[in-house]
């Protein structure tokens, strides 16, 4: 009897429960359906807030959306012309929240919106330049592109604000590419920051300086460059060989012929030197052409690049006295073909009709006609000259000449052009063969 009495108390509990389970569902998919009503309701408002007249709603929903972690979404499914409608109403107004509403907005693969946006961003930058310097800390490309181009509507008072931004890590690369895109107008503001006490804001002062050029920093430089950590100097020193001061050559001359020091400090000396381009800076970068460290080599010849045809010219001129470098033995015996070769790989660096002029005359030589094929490079002033050596070689037994000529031809539209004729013509034989190969495979 009493498990019976039993089994009729439970039936009720379980009954009761089963109710307030029910109850329990009922009451959140009632929730889940009023906040969805109220999230609709809430978005039509908002878009007709955002796209709807000027007036001061629309203001403090613009300033309060800048804090909004939906907000980038909300205006990525905005169709194309309400997405347009909203860039352009922001630029109604000119407060300083706006700029981050903005940057954020900016990552939009809409061109026309993100034009608008930009528009608007200029608006509030020649009102408040600092609060659109302040998203330089953002990483979007098309968002660096907008807020540089909304900075320059604000003129070079928004120079000194960029320069704060060296000290923030996130800002700091793009207010580097700002300073050195602004030239000489971002010299002084900048001087100051080589005194900063934090190591990373001064280094990033000292990379714009060196990548500006600016000889007003060249003193302050070589004081930290001889008083600094190990650590540091490199930068220093890289600031300075890229500002190529003349009266640095004897620092230049001594670091790169110092072989106890780090390779990365003299091939940036053999660079400085390029930059300072004086005859006898000249002079020693040829020198180390022929150095056994690749890098330091390497550094060589990109220097006596940038100097250009005096460079050349020093070089053929001097060509039969410049032995290599007496560097504790750590360069290798220069002979005349290697040198012949390094004057054709300096040319190839130069885009100068005299350079053109030492890259012909390695073309008949044959020792040298495949450096010079390869020195001839999206060079379409020396396509005929290709076409003609190419003619005049065996493809039985100089096939890797050949190739490289077909190679270098397949770097402009001139030289593809003539490979096309080339491959046409039925007379050409085994070399229109190859020709038409090369096509296909590129320039690879």
């Amino acid at each position: 009897m009493r498990r019976k009495d039993e089994g009729k108390a439970k039936a009720p509990k379980n009954a009761s429960r089963l109710v307030r389970t029910i109850r329990s569902l009922i009451t959140i998919v009632s929730i889940g359906v009023i906040l969805a009503i109220y999230n609709a309701v809430s978005l039509r408002r908002d878009i007709a807030v955002a796209i709807g007249p000027e007036g001061d709603s629309q203001r403090e929903f613009f300033k309060g959306a800048s804090e909004r972690p939906d907000i980038t979404t909300f205006f990525k499914n905005l169709g194309p012309e309400r997405r347009l409608k909203m860039a352009q109403n922001i630029g109604h107004y000119d407060d300083a929240p706006l700029a981050a509403l903005c940057g954020k907005l900016l990552d939009s693969f809409d061109p026309v919106a993100r034009k608008a946006l930009t528009d608007s961003l200029s608006r509030v930058a020649l009102v408040h330049p600092d609060a659109v310097a302040a998203q330089f800390n953002l990483p979007g490309s098309f968002q660096q592109l907008a807020i540089a181009t909304a900075l320059r509507k604000a003129g070079t008072r928004a120079i000194p604000l960029v320069d704060k931004q060296l000290s923030v890590n996130d800002a700091r690369p793009n207010a580097i590419a700002y300073l050195v895109s602004s030239g000489t107008d971002a010299i002084a503001p900048t001087l100051p920051y080589l005194d900063q006490k934090d190591k990373d804001t001064r280094l990033a002062a000292v990379d714009a300086l060196g990548k500006l050029r600016a000889v007003q920093a060249v003193p302050k430089l070589l004081t930290l460059y001889h008083g600094s950590k190990e650590e540091e100097r490199l930068s220093y020193f890289t600031a300075l060989a890229t500002i190529g001061e003349p009266s640095t050559e004897p620092l230049m001359s001594d670091v790169l012929r110092n072989v106890s020091l780090p390779t990365p400090l003299r091939a940036q000396a053999a660079l400085g030197l390029g930059r300072i381009g004086t005859e006898s800076a000249e002079v020693l970068d040829w020198q180390y052409t022929q150095n056994a460290d690749q890098t330091i080599r390497e550094s060589a010849i990109s220097a006596l690049q940038l100097a250009g045809d005096p460079a050349l010219r020093l070089g053929l001129k001097a060509m039969s006295g410049l032995g290599p470098e007496s560097d504790q033995g750590d360069n290798l015996e220069a002979t005349d073909q290697s040198r012949r070769h390094t004057m054709l790989v300096v040319a190839g660096g130069i885009r100068t009709q005299y350079a053109d002029s030492i890259i012909e005359s390695g073309l008949s030589d044959p020792s040298t006609t495949i450096q010079a094929a390869r020195s001839c490079t999206g060079r379409p002033e020396l396509v005929s000259q290709l076409i003609g050596t190419v003619k005049l070689k065996n493809a039985d037994d100089q096939g890797d000449v050949i190739d490289a000529i077909l190679k270098s031809l397949t770097t402009t539209s001139k030289g593809r052009t003539a490979l096309e004729r080339l491959s046409a013509d039925s007379s050409a034989g085994a070399l229109g063969a190859l020709a038409s190969r090369r096509l296909k495979l590129g320039a690879g």
